[in-house]
């Protein structure tokens, strides 16, 4: 009896040795397998019919927005981030007007500028984005200019910084340039009639 549980331990224990020394070499042929599965695979995604380009999603991406120089062009997002300033402003400066003389045709022209202003900003960028794509990262507006600067003073800044900031727009898409010149004459008639009418 003892000698048919030695055998029997005997050959339990030649099981384990044998089943270990094959995970052993199980293991082994699998980490080469795996190694080789994993260089084919970098092989094949290196081919240049494999390689993934960057997905066009429609949207523009637009340069960090250029600080407030007259110094070239700027990016299309800072002419546009300054135009939705100027009807905030004029809208301010329009609340602003008090009893002097001259008021109520300033108030009368600060109120049509930012009446007329906001339908050639939608115009401009929508006409801008069907061509381009989406903009993004526009400046946050800030009306403190209101407290320093006269009206006159803050429009002649505005057209001066359209006539330069409209550099960002390719002088070939006349169609921006066209709404552009609009902005202009809208600017320009408004400083006509704060200077000269009352």
């Amino acid at each position: 009896m003892i000698f048919i549980f030695y055998i029997y331990i005997k050959s339990y224990i030649s099981k384990i040795i044998y089943n270990r020394k094959n995970k052993d070499i199980y293991m082994k042929k699998f980490s080469t397998i795996r190694k080789v599965y994993e260089a084919e695979e970098m092989a094949l995604a290196n081919l240049p019919q494999n390689i993934q380009q960057p997905e066009e999603t429609g949207k523009i991406v637009q340069p960090e927005p250029q600080p407030e120089t007259h110094e070239g062009p700027g990016s299309p997002v800072s002419l546009f981030s300054k135009l939705f300033e100027s009807r905030e402003m004029a809208h301010i400066y329009h609340l602003q007007v008090n009893g002097e003389q001259g008021s109520h045709a300033a108030h009368t022209a600060l109120g049509e500028y930012y009446d007329g202003i906001l339908d050639f900003i939608d115009t401009l960028i929508e006409t801008y984005q069907g061509q381009y794509g989406i903009v993004d990262g526009y400046d946050v507006i800030d009306t403190n200019d209101t407290r320093t600067k006269e009206k006159i003073e803050y429009f002649e800044g505005l057209v001066e910084f359209v006539k330069h900031g409209r550099k960002a727009i390719s002088a070939e898409d006349t169609h921006l340039q066209n709404i552009i010149d609009e902005v202009v004459a809208l600017i320009y008639r408004t400083l006509y009639k704060l200077k000269f009418t009352k």
